[in-house]
């Protein structure tokens, strides 16, 4: 039996882990990870990654296909990222590796580490105008809001409307919405005011992106006016150039011979001492034309902020869960970084100071909100306290609302809120009438499943911005294979509010109900920079209006059920981005009858973007909310055509930037065209000034909303048209600290220098495929070996490149950029040069010397010298470009001498012996005496 046991062994197990179990990291940065790996047999070892398996994607630096491991070895292999649209797919991503070995060789079963996106940004919402202009004939105008993901990983979002004052109507579609990184969406939204057509109409509308936590992802701030007043220029030109460090801008506009306007525009941030800053902001215009003279301001602010305290006074927006934006006061206690406390007095009321007296006066509030955030925001803390009062309404609130977030397990995060009110109205008959909220999202991502759940609820008379809503989004995602994966979302939303107030309940669209159900199926797949998603979803709807409407008169309660069919499609290269998303359906029930069921209803949403010219196109067939039918007149089909270019150049090195775009709007449901042309012109002079020049010119033609009995009548009343001009100049001044771009160019051409004389001769390729890096922004090199960058200073830049096939530069690239510049960058092959310590036995030797840490020299002819130092095992390894080397190892003033000081080596591409260096341990001296 002995014998039996003697002969039987139990192989040991093969282990491997990652150095970091967790990697922070930034989009556009390198990130890296060693993984070690042990070799307990007494035989060599040959292992793979399971391709049946996870298995880790290819990199800058990658596994090789094979790790071979003599007998009791341990090796440790280095892998390297660049956070990219290719490698991230999800905030919190795991990279998994599956080794295996053949031989009956146990191996143990995986090794992970996990990547945590530290900067999430990336999503931007914004409008064609800053402003948007009521029509004479219609009251009203159509407002295409874009949202684009300009980050890493999908991002899903919903859209909040704050700000809406009494009187403007403003609808759209506001529910859940998931963006693909390079891809983007344009949202319809219909503006309308229905307070008194004979009043100029100023307002502002604050649309927010949040998440599911309701934290703000991206913000924009547009004004709502009538045609009949003059403001200022719709493009504004810090919305393409960046917003500079202090700026202040006076602009002349004309709209007309007798309608123009003056506008004084300033914006800065200043430091005032250590830990002191002040940001300010001035928007001034002064208007000349017949019975309309005076000066509005309005986005005006002054911010003093401190380590410990702050102030801001003027125009101020908050993201609270209530309509929280004005002119006021906001006071806030900083107890550290991270956790203050602020208090708000602000009415809300658009405009700073208004000379027309046009506007109505807002609510006044009082607020007190306490905000502490976490580094993972995973602890989160809010509370806050709403006083509302309106004068004009009668309405008097008070709201407590709460959100807090519960610490769970890794790639797990739980949060809730909830929310209490007492609205009540100055009236004798008039009752108070309570209302709550309640919310919890969930999520987990895991290596293999993906779930978010978010549920929420407020009752009629709930005083925040989701007033009566009950909503329900679950979604549920299945990772497999090579990026692919599936997902069941189901979507439930109801809104139902009730006011106190019945004008108001007249002006919130006239819809006292209003409930969309969507139950959903879908694949993804991903394939290089090319995503692809789609799938079958079921969406029922339930409207209840009291809206006048040709159709229904005062009410009307319509319903509809559609099967539909939506695709996503999203590419994004170096040079040209495309997306693209079309939503099909088949409506089989819908009461309203317009149309009549059942019908087909389509909606494209497409864009194609190249260095210089972009165009975009949004298409809508038929209704596709049951509530788009209230736009609509007479008996005209629902058809909403927007589609045109858009091109940027620029010249004299960057110092004149041209901006031009089209745009043709189609609405069949007013059976209204819009033509529009808009240009931007900057022109930077020494000094730090700028000239500037903007122009639009907009062609608007509409059928009569009422039709005429008499067919001569009506031919003539088909023929109106509006146009509107306006033509804009200005000058800008730039002062204190410099502006965060410049005017420089730089161009480079890597190509692979195989003889290493540092000229490109004939036959030698360029080096397409690098990474260049400058100063942390990245880039590329095409198929010729070009890389480029823009807007830079006048100053030093250093150049580095990371070797990925086997190039590295011979001398490092520093360049003066006084002037842009040009430049052709030889790169030599390198190749991996491995050697070791081997140490040499005493006698008396006191225990194993330190080995790691020992500075290794490797010398070429020209006298340059590359470095690295040795691990714990005393193992080296040098990736060196090809040429002779005398290897060294200085001893001087160290506690230990090396036999063979010097090694010769020549790197010329073929197999290349391990060096050895004889070390002996000289940390004790022992002189033997013999008597």
């Amino acid at each position: 039996m002995f014998c039996c046991l003697a002969g039987f062994t139990v192989s040991a197990q093969v282990k491997y882990t990652f150095l970091h179990d967790t990697l922070a990291i930034k989009g556009g940065e390198t990130f890296s990870n060693l993984l070690k790996v042990t070799n307990p047999e007494t035989k060599m070892i040959v292992l793979r990654q399971n391709k049946s398996g996870s298995i880790l994607p290819k990199g800058l630096i990658s596994l090789p296909d094979s790790l071979i491991l003599k007998a009791g070895e341990s090796k440790v292999f280095p892998v390297k990222y660049i956070a990219d649209r290719q490698t991230l797919h999800s905030n919190n991503q795991v990279f998994t590796l599956h080794l295996t070995s053949a031989g009956g060789v146990q191996v143990q079963e995986s090794a992970a580490f996990t990547t945590i996106l530290t900067d999430i940004g990336g999503l931007t919402i914004g409008t064609e105008e800053n402003e948007v202009y009521l029509s004479q004939m219609s009251n009203q105008a159509q407002v295409v809001v874009r949202c684009a993901n300009n980050g890493f990983v999908p991002i899903t979002f919903r859209l909040l409307l704050s700000g809406i004052p009494d009187g403007l109507e403003f609808t759209g579609q506001t529910m859940n919405l998931t963006l693909q990184p390079g891809s983007q969406q344009l949202l319809p939204f219909l503006a309308r005011n229905k307070v008194n057509t004979n009043i100029p109409a100023d307002f502002t509308v604050t649309i927010q992106a949040v998440d599911a936590s309701n934290n703000q992802l991206a913000v924009k701030v547009i004004r709502i006016v009538n045609l009949t007043n003059a403001r200022k220029m719709s493009m504004s030109n810090d919305q393409y150039s960046g917003t500079l460090a202090n700026t202040v801008a006076l602009r002349y506009a004309s709209m007309s011979s007798n309608s123009s306007f003056y506008q004084l525009q300033a914006n800065g941030k200043v430091k005032t001492g250590d830990n002191g800053t002040i940001e300010y902001r001035l928007n001034a215009d002064q208007y000349h034309q017949p019975g309309v003279n005076g000066i509005n301001i309005y986005n005006t602010y002054a911010d003093y902020q401190t380590k410990s305290w702050g102030i801001k006074v003027g125009n101020i927006y908050e993201n609270v869960d209530f309509s929280l934006g004005g002119r006021g006061v906001k006071a806030s206690l900083k107890f550290n970084p991270n956790e203050s406390l602020s208090v708000y007095g602000i009415q809300n009321n658009f405009l700073l100071y208004d000379q027309f007296s046009t506007t109505i006066a807002g609510a006044k509030i009082l607020a007190i909100d306490y905000n502490l955030a976490t580094a993972d925001g995973k602890g989160d803390r809010r509370l806050t306290y709403i006083h509302s009062r309106d004068s004009f309404t009668g309405l008097e609130a008070d709201q407590m609302s709460f959100k807090t977030g519960v610490r769970l397990k890794k790639g797990q995060f739980l949060n809730f809120e909830g929310g209490y009110s007492l609205e009540k109205q100055n009236t004798i008959f008039s009752t108070s009438k309570h209302g709550v909220s309640a919310g919890i999202n969930y999520g987990l991502n895991s290596s293999d499943y993906q779930f978010f759940g978010n549920g929420y609820y407020s009752s009629p008379y709930y005083t925040g911005l989701r007033r009566g809503l009950l909503m329900t989004d679950v979604r549920l995602t299945r990772k497999l294979e090579n990026n692919n994966s599936v997902d069941a979302h189901v979507n439930i939303q109801v809104n139902s509010p009730k006011y106190q107030y019945d004008i108001n309940s007249i002006f919130n669209a006239g819809i006292n109900k209003n409930a969309i159900y969507i139950y959903e199926l879908g694949y993804n797949t991903r394939a290089g920079n090319l995503f692809i998603g789609f799938g079958p979803y079921f969406m029922n709807q339930h409207v209840i209006t009291s809206a006048i409407t040709d159709l229904s008169g005062a009410h009307a309660d319509w319903k509809s059920s559609a099967m539909r069919f939506t695709t996503n499609m999203a590419y994004s290269g170096r040079i040209n981005s495309f997306s693209m998303t079309a939503d099909y359906g088949y409506t089989y029930i819908n009461t309203s009858g317009r149309p009549m069921a059942p019908f087909h209803s389509l909606k494209v949403n497409a864009s194609y973007n190249i260095p210089i010219l972009g165009f975009s196109s949004y298409v809508q067939l038929n209704p596709f909310y049951i509530s788009d039918i209230l736009s609509s007149t007479g008996n005209n089909k629902y058809r909403l055509y927007s589609f045109g270019p858009n091109i940027h150049f620029e010249l004299l090195q960057n110092s004149l930037n041209f901006r031009f775009s089209g745009m043709y709007n189609y609405y069949g449901f007013t059976h209204s065209d819009n033509y529009s042309v808009t240009g931007n012109m900057r022109y930077l002079m020494k000094g730090h000034w700028a000239l500037t020049g903007d122009f639009t010119y907009t062609i608007t033609k509409q059928k009569p909303l009422i039709q005429g009995y008499n067919p001569a009548e009506q031919v003539n009343m088909n023929n109106l048209f509006y146009e509107n001009r306006q033509l804009r100049v200005g000058i800008e001044k730039q002062f204190g600290a410099q502006g965060q771009s410049g005017t420089k160019k730089l161009l480079l051409t890597y190509y692979q220098d195989d003889n290493s004389n540092g000229i490109w001769d004939a036959g030698e390729k360029p080096a397409g495929g690098l990474l260049v890096k400058i100063n942390g922004e990245a880039a590329l090199t095409n198929s010729k070996g070009v890389v480029e960058f823009k807007d830079m200073k006048k100053e030093a830049y250093t150049v580095s490149v990371t070797n990925t096939k086997g190039w590295s530069l011979q001398d490092p690239t520093v360049v003066f950029l006084d002037k842009s510049k040009k430049l052709e960058v030889p790169l030599v092959r390198t190749q991996a040069l491995n050697g070791c310590l081997k140490l040499k036995a005493e006698k008396y030797m006191d225990g194993p010397p330190a080995l790691a840490g020992i500075k290794i020299n490797a010398i070429d002819p020209n006298g340059r010298i590359h470095q690295t130092l040795t691990d714990d095992r005393g193992n080296f390894c040098f990736y060196l470009p090809r040429n002779n080397y005398t290897v060294y190892i200085e001893t001087a003033g160290m506690p230990f001498s090396i036999e063979n000081e010097k090694e010769e080596v020549s790197l010329r591409g073929g197999p290349v012996e391990m060096l050895t260096f004889l070390y002996r341990d000289e940390r004790r001296k022992i002189v033997v005496s013999r008597f």
